[in-house]
């Protein structure tokens, strides 16, 4: 392999699971994307947290790494992209995170979403599903939206209020 995943004008297809810790020890490097070196302190956290991996047929290219703050926060601490992604590719795995992470949080009724982004990622999905920058500091830039689920979450739901 040449470093770099083939371009491709097809729509793409992922796997996309949700992995949560009390499903028991999941391999930490059978989810985080190719070209990712986490310190021990991260790996650690990583492990006590909930998951959501995406896959394409190359392995994984994309995982999120989530805790609950409080009763309605969640706050998503490992946003990771497989780095030979760019472009639309790098969009379309960012937005299957996003869909998964928002459809986890309206069936756990989670009603805010936190991010803290550690590395390059594709903005323009956040910003289409309108999370605003908190702060930015030494560790990454924080991100946040509140989900008022409306929109395709209200189409069929029986969410109680």
């Amino acid at each position: 392999m040449n470093g770099t995943l083939p371009p491709s004008s097809e729509p793409q297809t992922f796997d996309v699971a949700v992995i949560h810790r009390s499903s028991g020890p999941a391999d930490a490097s059978d989810c985080v994307p190719q070209g990712h070196c986490l310190s021990r302190a991260r790996m650690r956290h990583l492990c006590e947290s909930d998951w959501i991996v995406v896959r394409d047929s190359s392995g994984p290219v994309g995982l999120a790494a989530y805790k609950r703050a409080d009763g309605e926060v969640r706050v998503v601490h490992e946003f990771l992209l497989d780095p030979r992604l760019t472009g639309p590719p790098a969009a379309h795995v960012t937005d299957a995170l996003l869909s998964a992470l928002e459809m986890v949080a309206h069936e756990e009724g989670v009603s805010c979403l936190t991010f803290l982004l550690r590395s390059r990622v594709v903005m323009a999905p956040f910003e289409r599903r309108g999370y605003m920058s908190l702060a930015l500091d030494s560790g990454g830039i924080w991100l946040q939206r509140k989900l008022g689920w409306l929109g395709w979450c209200e189409a069929g739901s029986a969410r109680p209020n």
